[in-house]
């Protein structure tokens, strides 16, 4: 590889780590705020956002986007959460999308992430500190999801958030979404040449665990 191309491939590693921090961070201050009387109850609202192309800020049509619901799992050094559920839809010619919250507790959703051939991720559009600790209907309301074309001479392997795994998931039904995402994410990386046989057998692995779930219906 020319030093030219190490250049860019490090800041594009460097771009996609801040991602996850970032939202690693993000998905946190609830919890570190010391929680909120607005946790409890059900809420009467959904996260809602749009799904566009950052070029033109045009709204993406056939996006697929994905929910990722979490719960917390007590470490022993710290609070972290795990994915046990993920919903999924694809976007209308407005590139608009909508999920169900849960809980007010930053987790029920705590990420949305979209995916779209021809596309990479960047940052998407989380609300400010104080809005997201009120986890009122403003922190949930415009959470847009810009996309930017690929460059086919040095495309970007950064198509969502890892998390998309939901290793914490028990049931088929839960995760039906995240095999849809990752069969879509294995079909661009193929395409666009970005790993090798290896690398492909290891999101295959990834969805064989997701699909060998048990189902509901089977343990009733």
């Amino acid at each position: 590889m020319s030093a030219i191309g190490r250049t860019g491939f490090m800041t594009r590693v460097a771009a996609a780590l801040a991602v996850v921090v970032g939202l690693a961070t993000f998905g946190s201050g609830v919890h570190a705020s010391g929680g909120n009387p607005l946790s409890f109850g059900k809420p009467d609202f959904e996260l809602t956002g749009r799904v566009y192309d950052e070029a033109t800020k045009e709204p993406i049509e056939g996006a697929y986007v994905v929910a990722l619901y979490y719960v917390d799992v007590i470490g022993p050094a710290a609070l972290t959460t795990k994915c046990v559920r993920a919903k999924g839809m694809y976007t209308g010619n407005d590139g608009t999308f909508h999920f169900p919250v849960e809980k007010r507790d930053g987790n029920s959703p705590g990420k949305v992430m979209a995916i779209k051939s021809g596309y990479f991720s960047l940052w998407p559009v989380i609300p400010p500190t104080d809005v997201w600790k009120k986890q009122g209907k403003e922190a949930y309301s415009g959470r847009d999801l810009p996309l930017q074309k690929q460059d086919l001479q040095k495309p970007s392997w950064q198509m969502g958030h890892g998390d998309v795994y939901c290793t914490g998931a028990e049931w088929r039904e839960d995760v039906e979404a995240a095999i849809e995402f990752l069969k879509l994410r294995l079909a661009e990386v193929r395409r666009l040449g970005l790993t090798g046989d290896k690398g492909l057998k290891a999101i295959e692995a990834k969805i064989d665990d997701l699909q060998s779930l048990p189902t509901k219906s089977r343990n009733k």
